[in-house]
Formats: C-alpha cells, structure tokens, sequence
C-alpha cells in the first residue's frame, strides 16, 4: 500500500499533467455544449462570433416582431425586468445611443415574464422608444441561456454576435460595440 506522501505527490502529478493537457489542447467551445448548430455547420449559441439564436416574440405595442427580419441590420437584445436595479441604470444608456444611431439600429429590449400594464409603466417613467419585447415564459431567455439580468447581446447585419454584456452596459461601451 503507498505511503501518504506518495499518494499525494501521484495526485499533484495527474493534477499537473491534467493542467498541461488542457493547457495544450484548450477548453472547448461553449457552442458545443450550450448550443445548437444550422446544418451542422454553423454555431448557434449565446456566445460571440456565434449566430445570433433566432426567434419570434410579440412586442408591447402589439405587433409581432422576428429576429431575423432584421437581418441587414446592427441589432442589440437586451433582458431586462422592472424589479432589476441594474436594469433600470442601463435603460437610460441603451435610449442615448437608440437616440444617437438615426435609424441605423435597432434595440429589442426583452422583458422577462411581467406583466403588460407593469412593463408599460416601466417604460413610459424611462421615456424609453425603441422596441420592447415581452416573454411571458422567457423561451426566448432561454434560447439565449440567460445567467443573469440585464444581459445584452449586439448582433451584426449578417446575424452574428459580436459583444455580450453581462450587467449594465455604459453609452461609451455600448457605442463601441455598435461600431
């Protein structure tokens, strides 16, 4: 039967070993495991340099929007709720640069399962105007395999992700990555 010390120095060693095989080789794609892929070629998962996971969501004012007709299109999506402390920072930031951009952008705020009359309230006390999305099951949450609110994902014309902001973004952030 081994000594103690020997036990441990086998186990540092398999630590070190293991250490170096990862090092070597690298962590897999977050795609591979969290993601789905379009014809078994390209990536579809929340993470950057990835499509963008599609979806179909009605919007507060009653309309039916989809993210893939915005393709063409530099687009951001972001999850917020009213009860999000954070949220209620970065929405301000988020209407500067909707403001800002002219038409040339488009922001799809998602709101994560409250209710209609309270998601307006919300939004008429921020003087908020671009598009707001509402998930009543938060499919679409989970579709992005949300961590956390607010969480903002900009989209490039072709559909890729290109940023991801876990908590809230700034103006000067948010306008860099837009760019």
């Amino acid at each position: 039967m081994p000594k103690p010390v020997g036990r441990t120095l086998m186990a540092f060693v398999a630590l070190v070993a293991a250490a170096v095989i990862v090092i070597a080789a690298g962590l897999p794609e977050r795609a591979d495991y969290t993601g789905e892929s379009l014809f078994g070629t390209i990536p579809i998962a929340p993470e950057i340099g990835a499509q963008a996971p599609g979806f179909t969501a009605d919007t507060l004012d009653g309309e039916t929007i989809t993210l893939g007709a915005l393709r063409g299109q530099t687009v951001i999506v972001n999850f917020w709720a009213t009860w999000c402390g954070p949220c209620r920072l970065e929405m301000p930031e988020l209407q500067a640069l909707y403001a800002g951009a002219d038409g040339t952008l488009r922001i799809l705020a998602v709101n994560l399962g409250e209710a209609p009359g309270a998601i307006r309230q919300w939004v008429d006390e921020l003087g908020l105007t671009f598009t707001i999305v509402i998930d009543p099951a938060q499919d679409i949450a989970q579709l992005y395999h949300l961590r956390g609110q607010p969480s903002t994902y900009v989209i490039a014309p072709d559909g890729i992700i290109t940023h991801i902001f876990y908590g809230p973004a700034d103006l000067v952030a948010l306008a860099e990555a837009v760019q």
